[in-house]
């Protein structure tokens, strides 16, 4: 300690430069030389009991990390600690030493044993596991109140602090992936007192807006922390607030190891900031892979449909052909069976023909008219001769007369005249013309 912090304020010379690692050796020096071997007691916090056991311990206001290698772990859970499995929450009490890690510049203890603190655990692990059941026994985690997640969104609200890694992480994340998607950083305080109510605010002023300002989804997010500095994220209001929430959410507090309420309501919980942002913003490298990959398949798949497409063209071309051919020559046959029927009906031909029947006609209807009118000729004579031998003029040959009235009238009675009338007789070789004197 002495050499490395003696002289600071007034040094008698200039320092001497010294590497990194020097450093770290003369830290680990100093914590071993100094502090020792320590009991300490506080709340497990993020354990992750694998092979070594790593974890935090915590009493609510400060944090260390721990780190309990495989040998003495072995070792712990033997004698009556052998059926005790620590888990998150748990007070215990451990004995190490305070050491400096160089390779990540971290002051952790290095665990020889562990014990529990009796059975009871921290205030807030009982709070937490309370309302965790009470949300769980409402259904409030289960699958069928997880909305959809956008396919491509093209803004984003990340409700975190704007000085902490995490949104530096999304919005690295974002603009590697997806430059133009838009990203609406909302600055929150993730922890404190003033932290969940702000966390709640953002959550409903984002869900309020987000139809009007083309916001397609949320990233709630924040680094690691203890169950203290996450417990804004377990908060009953910002847990409320997320599940009645009609955006989409992705949350990620903390690491893997750690779990929000928040992340057990929202629509996808992510491990860290970075997958919170991977989930949400598509790949443009994977997307032109897949434009890619689309483009060469509907090409393959164009260029075998055209070779379909033309192999059945060229088989209907076939098959059209073959039927024109026939139907080409059914049409031959047709005409030259027309060009047959035609050439006897030509006009020339008919004419001739007309006038070769007209002719004949002519000589039958001649001799018809000539043979008709010789027949109506002997009849006439015939008629006439018997017309003759009973007509007037015959009667009148023979003696008698007729007597006609002056209107020509023929006289059949005496009643039809009278004294005074004129009446004329006529007599077959002439006319008398007399007057009535009496009639009797």
């Amino acid at each position: 300690m002495s050499d490395l912090f003696a002289s600071i304020e007034k040094p008698a010379q200039a320092p001497v430069p010294i590497s990194v690692s020097e450093v770290s050796k003369k830290i680990h020096q100093a914590l071993e030389g100094r502090i020792g071997r320590i009991d300490v007691i506080g709340q497990l916090n993020s354990p992750s009991f694998n092979n070594h056991w790593y974890f935090a311990l915590t009493d609510g206001e400060s944090k260390i990390d721990c780190v309990m290698w495989a040998s003495r772990v072995t070792s712990n859970n033997s004698g009556e600690l052998q059926q005790w499995k620590p888990k998150q929450g748990d007070q215990v009490i451990i004995r190490g030493t305070v050491g400096h890690y160089a390779k990540s510049g971290r002051t952790q203890i290095y665990v020889e044993r562990m014990k529990p603190v009796g059975e009871e655990k921290g205030k807030l692990q009982l709070e937490y596991e309370a309302l965790l059941k009470e949300f769980r026994d409402a259904g409030w985690f289960e699958q069928q109140h997880k909305k959809q997640l956008p396919q491509y969104p093209k803004r984003i609200a990340v409700i975190t602090s704007s000085t902490s890694a995490a949104v530096q992480d999304v919005i690295e994340t974002s603009r590697q992936r997806m430059p133009s998607v838009e990203l609406l950083i909302i600055h929150v305080p993730v922890q404190g007192d003033a932290s969940a109510f702000a966390i709640k605010e953002a959550l409903q002023r984002v869900d309020d807006v987000a139809e009007s300002m083309g916001i397609d989804a949320i990233i709630v997010t924040r680094g690691g922390g203890s169950l203290e500095d996450l417990w804004s994220f377990n908060d009953r209001g910002v847990v409320e607030a997320a599940f009645h929430c009609q955006t989409p959410i992705v949350a990620a507090i903390g690491h893997e190891s750690d779990t929000s309420i928040i992340e057990l309501v929202a629509d996808l919980r992510a491990s860290t900031p970075t997958q919170a942002a991977m989930v949400l913003v598509p790949d443009q490298d994977e997307l032109l892979q897949m434009i890619t990959h689309a483009s060469d398949r509907l090409s393959t798949l164009f260029s075998r449909a055209v070779e379909r497409w033309m192999s059945d063209i060229q088989q209907r071309q076939q098959k059209l052909q073959v039927a024109i051919r026939a139907h080409l020559q059914s049409l031959a046959l047709e005409i030259a069976g027309t060009s047959e029927y035609l050439a006897s009906r030509r006009p020339h031909t008919l004419v001739q023909e007309r006038q070769s029947r007209l002719l004949t006609l002519k000589a039958s209807m001649s001799r018809a008219i000539h043979n008709a009118l010789a027949s109506l000729k002997q009849e006439a004579m015939s008629l006439e001769t018997r017309l003759n031998s009973i007509g007037p003029l015959e009667v009148l040959r023979r003696g008698f007369t007729l007597t006609q009235d002056t209107s020509g009238n023929v006289v059949r009675s005496s009643k039809e005249v009278k004294e005074g009338d004129k009446i004329i007789t006529v007599l077959s070789d002439g006319t008398i013309e007399s007057t009535v004197e009496c009639t009797s």
